[in-house]
């Protein structure tokens, strides 16, 4: 999401951007675009300039004009200088080129060519792969990854607190492409990274499933033509290992490890929320009303399996949220789920949501039959006694978030049940807009003073003919808020209360850390992080208290976090 559109960025150098000029030397020196692989640089798609792909970025910049008077002098095997630059079939390119050719060549005068020496890449670095024996104290999680802004600073942040597991939860790459020599190139560019190096070599065990740019197109999903050979992408990438039956049997990417022993058992469940998906809109793919699917009848059945073992803790990562209520500024007929409107009404209403509105972007709201079929999942699982709590792991959106919902009673799936999300995206990038979410999480209030913290916030609310997002100082010495608004949003006098302070004990715990810059990182209350620029989420597990805390981190400190009794 948030990316120019697939079809657009196909055409990649061809767009005209603010490209910077650079000095050779800051140029990769092998890179491949289109099938091609180049040492020294080439003008292709870009007119009369010479590019290449950057060592480092330049403002969020991958590729680069280059200065011509700079370009090493390259050599054949016999030693023969390389014309400047050699040109075939319209093109020029500085250095060698694997143009039509099995090995890199170039021009040596205008009617001779010889082939170039072969350059070895530098080995990548790897990914380490989780111990399932070893109990999870902490786990941190990620997404939507560009080198960009405070990357460097969030992700050395990050290796600095050592997470047990780490979680990559999509737009792990920005591929947007079906050449898969691109799609490897991207992958490899960021295992090359120096800061991405630093997190590979700090061994930090990894997890991960993949979003609609790392998959492939922007919202697609399997329609996608080349979704097979993007699979195989993808767990080249993360190293994982070739026994794995996602190698040879499984369609899709979807895994689940149970880490620890009784007593400490902490259930990591990945969806791949791509792979099977039926079209959301009818400009990705026919419309399939009712029948609309995200995950497929097989990973269903398999995620059913999931849920039935026995753990302490289930955590379920999905590149898209989950929590966010169906956005209901957009005509429901438009949704391709939306069929005759009956199933998809009904499990709106069956989740007590007919009058909430959520995110405009993409979430599992847009198929509501399957997203109550999750949640009724993991209900009858924590009323089962499968599980004591289910949190939700996810990315894609720009921002990081603190989301609960109470999933409401139900014959065959037990009574009211609570669980979380946790969103975190992305690294060097922030979205710093409006965002609706009612089931954000809440924050609680007292009673006039009382410090009793039982109330909840009502938000937005106007007070002084202003309308607040989050708690307010004025005209009071302590953070407050209404906790009763009237129709038209406007604080009801009297229902006010001071808002929970750090380490107040609130119905679902207490409250975690407040970063004293919150206001500055968030355009709503203080549980949405958007305008830092990297976020990332940290959750830490107290085996002895029977604590859980969800923290939203920037690359300065915690932003904000709560803490939740198991």
């Amino acid at each position: 999401m948030k990316t120019l559109p697939y079809w657009l960025l196909g055409l990649f150098p061809t767009i005209a951007m603010a490209t910077p000029e650079v000095h050779y030397q800051q140029c990769k020196q092998s890179f491949s675009y289109l099938g091609t692989q180049y040492q020294g640089t080439t003008n292709k798609n870009n007119g009369a300039n010479q590019w290449c792909y950057l060592q480092q970025p330049i403002d969020g910049q991958t590729w680069a004009n280059v200065q011509t008077d700079t370009i090493a002098t390259f050599t054949t095997v016999t030693g023969k200088h390389c014309q400047t630059p050699s040109t075939y079939r319209g093109e020029a390119f500085y250095g060698c080129s694997t143009l039509n050719h099995a090995n890199p060549w170039c021009y040596v005068d205008d009617k001779n060519w010889e082939e170039c020496p072969t350059t070895e890449p530098q080995p990548l670095l790897t990914h380490t792969q989780p111990l399932q024996s070893k109990h999870l104290d902490r786990i941190a999680l990620g997404s939507c990854f560009k080198t960009q802004g405070d990357m460097p600073q969030a992700l050395a942040k990050l290796i600095g607190q050592q997470p047990d597991l780490f979680l990559w939860l999509g737009d792990n790459i920005y591929a947007d492409t079906t050449d898969m020599a691109v799609m490897k190139q991207k992958y490899d560019d960021k295992k090359r990274n120096p800061d991405y190096q630093a997190f590979l070599k700090a061994n930090i065990p990894v997890m991960a499933t993949w979003d609609d740019h790392d998959f492939g197109r922007n919202n697609d999903g399997k329609h996608y033509p080349k979704r097979e050979q993007a699979q195989q992408a993808y767990l080249n990438h993360f190293d994982v290992p070739e026994d794995d039956p996602r190698r040879h049997q499984q369609n899709g990417i979807y895994e689940a490890k149970m880490f620890g022993q009784p007593g400490e058992k902490t259930h990591v469940i990945t969806l791949d929320a791509r792979y099977f998906r039926s079209p959301t809109f009818n400009n990705y793919g026919q419309c399939e009303g009712d029948s609309s699917t995200i995950l497929g009848q097989a990973q269903w059945q398999w995620l059913e399996q999931q849920l039935n073992k026995e753990s302490d803790i289930t955590f379920i990562a999905s590149g898209i949220q989950v929590l966010p209520p169906l956005h209901l500024e957009r005509s429901k007929n438009q949704y391709c789920a939306y069929g005759d409107g009956a199933a998809f009404n009904q499990a709106i209403a069956a989740l007590n949501e007919s009058e909430l509105s959520g995110t405009s972007y993409e979430s599992w709201a847009e198929m509501p039959s399957e997203r109550e079929r999750l949640l009724r999942l993991v209900q009858k699982a924590i009323n089962q006694g499968k599980t004591k709590a289910v949190i939700f792991l996810s990315g894609d959106q720009h921002w990081g978030e603190l989301l609960q919902k109470n999933i409401p009673e139900n014959k065959a799936t037990g009574k009211q049940t609570t669980v979380y999300e946790i969103t975190a995206s992305g690294f060097g990038q922030s979205w710093p807009y409006h965002i609706e979410n009612p089931l954000r999480l809440p924050v609680y209030a007292d009673t006039k003073g009382d410090g009793n913290y039982t109330q909840q916030c009502q938000f937005p609310a106007t007070y002084a003919g202003v309308t607040y997002q989050g708690c307010l100082t004025r005209d009071h010495d302590k953070p407050w808020c209404y906790t009763q608004i009237d129709s038209n949003n406007k604080g009801i006098e009297g229902q006010w209360g001071n808002c929970a302070p750090q380490g107040a004990v609130i119905p679902t715990g207490f409250v975690g850390q407040i970063s004293p810059d919150i206001n500055s990182l968030t355009t709503s209350n203080r549980h949405l992080i958007n305008k830092s620029g990297s976020n990332y989420g940290l959750i830490d597990i107290d085996w002895q208290q029977r604590h859980i805390t969800l923290s939203i981190e920037t690359s300065k400190d915690v932003a904000v976090s709560t803490v939740i009794k198991f």
